[in-house]
């Protein structure tokens, strides 16, 4: 029990300490981060440079369009099974899912954050090392980094599932549509889900 109420206590730190922290300096951090990592692997593993990573696809102006669209598709499905069971019963146990939801983003913030997260994760995971690793591989590394593998229950099997498949979605963008498309697409439903998430809490 004491140590339940540990674990509370520092969630709700870093829930305050997010708050307090500046989010752009953080997103900006994370985007050099996964920019760096992405540029020492394409150097060791791919043939072509990083800008090829860039020039298949359809042009800028239909890559973001169907990135944006199969964000919000990808979004509004996402947000339907999540907000029943069993899987609306287990959300809370997911770390960041928990984090998201009680820290306090501007609009500024949610913009930022969804911006950068889809840049970076995936110029790394998509750009970098999906070539390497092919999708499904990919995308198991891209969910289990994020900590959505849990097998407690149905709900919590389902909601990795969930995400799995929206990781495959993500692939699939960059190998038939861009990876400015990919961008676009994990841009667009970070930034619905930023916002549904405080929306989640606030009527619990």
């Amino acid at each position: 029990m004491a140590k339940l109420r540990m674990e509370e206590k520092n969630q709700y730190q870093l829930e305050e300490d997010l708050t307090d922290t500046n989010m752009f300096g953080m997103s900006l951090l994370s985007f050099l981060f996964y920019l760096g990592l992405s540029l020492i692997l394409i150097y060791i593993f791919h043939e072509d440079g990083f800008r090829e990573i860039f020039e298949h696809g359809y042009s800028i102006t239909v890559q973001i369009a169907i990135g944006i669209s199969a964000g919000i598709a990808a979004a509004l499905v996402v947000m339907y099974l999540s907000s029943r069971s069993p899987i609306a019963d287990v959300l809370d146990d997911f770390a960041l899912f928990r984090v998201i939801a009680n820290t306090k983003f501007s609009p500024f913030d949610r913009v930022q954050i969804s911006l950068f997260a889809g840049a970076g994760e995936e110029i790394l995971f998509r750009g970098a090392i999906q070539p390497i690793l092919g999708i499904w591989i990919t995308s198991i590394i891209f969910i289990a980094i994020h900590g959505y593998f849990k097998f407690k229950s149905a709900g919590h099997i389902l909601f990795g599932l969930m995400l799995f498949s929206l990781s495959m979605m993500l692939g699939f963008l960059y190998e038939f549509s861009g990876l400015i498309s990919a961008m676009a697409a994990h841009a667009i439903y970070d930034l619905v889900m930023l916002e549904w998430a405080k929306r989640r809490r606030g009527k619990d």
